[in-house]
């Protein structure tokens, strides 16, 4: 069992975090700003921490900085946390010694995998692709998904979407050192959080209006 302290001042990473981390074992620590986190560091020993590159007080790079100088920590990894939207300073996160770089908004998979590999343990295998649908003897599938993905096309795509921009711009901070994937993976859950309410208000008056439209 690691011990994982996480600084940053967003409610939700902390949720998320601890909630992942939790479930695959570790104790998990969170403090909102780098003075908590130096104070902490001042008693604790951490196996790993994962500190917001902005934050109130010193921020994710300086934390990074006193945890890897002078040998106090010498098997601690430290994980830089960088917002989607945020500038992320590469050379700057190597000067420091940071072991690891993730983007928000944060996917379990990633998050799992970048700490467990930092703490050599084993990851889990990858999630498994849903089965290919089956066959009637005609040739023709049981079921189909395409009306649900196109509605859902049809709220977060297309001319005019209020997300495109959004998703443009974090695509648009790709640098060196950031993995295409994660940077992806990342814009789209950001997408998918700003548009669920929306996708939820519409396909309740969808149903309602079926519904009204039986009786």
């Amino acid at each position: 069992m690691s011990l994982v302290l996480i600084a940053d001042d967003n409610p939700h990473a902390h949720r998320m975090g601890r909630q992942i981390l939790s479930q695959e074992g570790h104790d998990v620590v969170t403090v909102s700003n780098g003075d908590e986190a130096l104070q902490y560091l001042g008693e604790n020993h951490p196996d790993l921490i994962m500190a917001d590159t902005r934050m109130p007080g010193p921020n994710g790079y300086e934390v990074c900085r006193q945890v890897k100088k002078g040998g106090r920590f010498p098997d601690a990894r430290v994980v830089l946390l960088a917002g989607p939207l945020e500038p992320f300073d590469p050379e700057l996160a190597a000067e420091v010694g940071s072991d690891a770089v993730l983007h928000k908004p944060l996917d379990a998979y990633s998050l799992i995998e970048t700490i467990n590999r930092l703490l050599g343990e084993p990851t889990a295998d990858p999630v498994q692709q849903p089965p290919e649908p089956e066959l009637e003897d005609d040739g023709e599938t049981v079921t189909d998904s395409a009306p649900a993905v196109a509605t859902l096309e049809a709220l977060i795509g297309g001319e005019g979407d209020p997300f495109e921009e959004l998703v443009e711009q974090a695509l648009g901070k790709a640098d060196a050192q950031r993995e295409r994937e994660s940077q992806v993976r990342g814009a789209v859950t950001e997408v998918l959080q700003a548009s669920l309410p929306t996708l939820v208000e519409t396909l309740t008056q969808r149903v309602l209006e079926r519904l009204n439209g039986n009786h």
